[in-house]
């Protein structure tokens, strides 16, 4: 697929093409809010926090910057408020669910169209885990078709949602999924009590954090990543398509899991001004080459994997772009 094909050329940032006197003339006194699609504790919360201890040094006029936490329908209730009623002067940007780019290839019924906000730029891929319990009824895609197995997953156009889904559909296995776990360490938690077996997908770096106790005592088990490209650090652990031996269906799940290559990125309003857009990628992409922010994610134990602005307009591009009949069927057997 031709996203594949984007993710191996990094795009290069382009000039800055607005006028830093004004964009300092604008933000100077103001406040910066990034909305996080999430609730506190998740791998979402976490890179909008870094970022919001550094953005504002770089964008002219030094806005003071803080986080909003506005979970809600895996991130769809705070796209929307951004999409509609939120500010357009580029005060208020958002960091949400990476699925959320698949919706319009989904058919989803939103109330927002992603090919219409503003992109300013990505931290890192989302390289989405799903895991189960060791003493769940199944710990392997063969064994989950013989057996229930219970997954947490946020909201119904999510990663946790929607691949579960499609395996069911494709292979026949028999994940039950319950929505409604507004953050990582919610659903987390609930495999850590055993009110779930497991979930369908969140950050190794959630993990590590939430089930630190499980992962070092060997009682979690890691089934498949929503990617295209396996994790760095689980060498051995397969992608989602990687798990499907039929052609076109291998090609389904590769359109599903694209989004991956979204990533953790911030959005901006769909009305937002051209030069102020220009300036919040300048800044941006002067942040995430700041060695002060570099040291800072690396004490957070946070990865990074930037990307413009201008890489990101690329990828949505290419997602709408993708064949009706592969969407046509991606959007039945990934629906919740």
């Amino acid at each position: 697929m031709k996203i594949r094909l984007l993710m191996l050329a990094a795009a290069a940032a382009l000039p800055f093409a607005g006028h830093p006197a004004q964009a300092a003339d604008f933000y100077a006194g103001k406040t910066l809010t990034l909305m996080v699609g999430f609730g506190p504790g998740g791998g979402y919360d976490a890179y909008t926090r870094l970022m919001g201890s550094h953005i504002g040094n770089h964008i002219a006029g030094s806005p003071k910057v803080v986080v909003q936490n506005k979970p809600g329908g895996g991130s769809s209730v705070a796209a929307a408020y951004l999409y509609g009623p939120g500010r357009q002067d580029g005060t208020e940007l958002g960091v949400f669910n990476s699925q959320l780019a698949l919706n319009k290839v989904l058919g989803e019924k939103a109330a927002y169209d992603v090919t219409k906000f503003t992109y300013v730029g990505r931290l890192v891929r989302a390289l989405n885990i799903a895991l189960v319990r060791s003493d769940a009824p199944a710990t392997t895609l063969e064994g989950a078709k013989k057996v229930e197995v219970v997954l947490a997953a946020s909201g119904p156009n999510s990663a946790t949602t929607r691949i579960p889904m499609a395996f069911n559909r494709m292979i026949g296995t028999k994940f039950k999924v319950l929505r409604g776990y507004e953050s990582s360490p919610k659903m987390l938690h609930a495999v850590e009590q055993g009110e779930t077996h497991g979930l369908g997908g969140t950050s190794l770096t959630a993990v590590r954090r939430t089930l630190k106790h499980m992962v070092a005592e060997g009682k979690i088990r890691y089934m498949w990543i929503t990617a295209l490209d396996r994790h760095p650090d689980l060498p051995d652990v397969p992608t989602a398509p990687e798990l499907l031996s039929d052609p076109e269906q291998r090609r389904i799940m590769e359109l599903i899991c694209s989004s991956s290559s979204f990533g953790y990125a911030l959005w901006g309003p769909p009305k937002l001004p051209k030069g102020r857009l220009a300036e919040l990628r300048r800044a941006f992409n002067a942040m995430v080459k700041d060695p002060a922010f570099v040291a800072d994610a690396k004490k957070r134990r946070l990865d990074l994997e930037p990307e413009t602005g201008e890489y990101l307009d690329k990828v949505i591009k290419l997602m709408a772009d993708a064949p009706e009949e592969v969407m046509m069927k991606a959007r039945v057997l990934s629906k919740p």
